[in-house]
């Protein structure tokens, strides 16, 4: 019998909704829902009312000197950390030493990149006085006159001015087959440099960075040496009534 009472479907039971005349006030509220309400208030009420008798037995002339470090920001008190305590010059000045000493490294190996790409943008030739003349010898006057640098050099006439990267015609037949040609490796080139002298402007940029970097921290172990100070008396902070 109480499995036929189970196959039939049965009523759902709906909790009753807000009146119509209360739906200003939003859903009606449920048994669970005061239980949270009430214990979050009751907390509330229990916290207002420890602080409350811990503010009327404080003593108003209290003090430590811990409060002449301690501030508070929007009513909350804010300590520093125990490891935040000043440290030696001694020390310091070994901390700036060794951050000079990584910024020197950095900078050796921001000036072999930098010299490297120079090299690659031909650079080198420029500042050493290197032209970028390609003398050929010939036995006559007549070969002189009939020279073609294109067939000389196998390659394309447009590629005959390049200093490098100066593919020669069995090479770009080769690129054309497959799609790309002249024009595809001149594009390709061109961006390929484009994006050398922008890697070259960001490193010398750090470069300059890293050397201004350098001489701010030997300013500062400069200034951190004995002598050439004011003479000032120092006296230890005693509380007076």
């Amino acid at each position: 019998m109480s499995s036929m009472r189970n196959a039939v479907q049965r009523r759902n039971h709906k909790e009753r909704s807000q009146p119509q005349e209360r739906a200003k006030w939003g859903l009606l509220e449920k048994k669970k829902d005061y239980v949270l309400r009430a214990r979050d208030y009751n907390a509330k009420k229990k916290a207002l009312k420890s602080l409350r008798a811990k503010a009327s037995t404080r003593n108003p002339d209290e003090f430590y000197f811990a409060m002449t470090s301690s501030t508070t920001r929007n009513g909350i008190k804010v300590t520093e950390r125990p490891d935040s305590e000043a440290m030696s010059t001694d020390v310091v000045k070994l901390l700036k030493t060794q951050d000079a000493g990584y910024i020197r490294t950095q900078s050796a190996v921001e000036r072999n990149k930098i010299d490297r790409l120079e090299k690659e943008l031909g650079f080198m030739d420029t500042a050493e006085g290197v032209g970028g003349k390609h003398m050929v010898f010939v036995d006559s006057e007549k070969e002189a006159k009939d020279f073609k640098a294109e067939e000389y050099f196998g390659t394309h006439k447009d590629l005959v001015g390049r200093k490098f990267n100066r593919p020669r015609l069995e090479t770009l037949a080769e690129v054309e087959v497959k799609g790309r040609g002249v024009d595809g490796e001149e594009r390709k080139i061109r961006k390929q440099r484009e994006a050398k002298y922008k890697e070259l402007e960001a490193r010398m940029k750090r470069a300059e960075e890293l050397a201004a970097a350098e001489r701010e921290l030997a300013m500062q172990r400069e200034r951190m040496k004995k002598g050439g100070m004011v003479a000032k008396n120092k006296w230890a902070r005693v509380r007076r009534k």
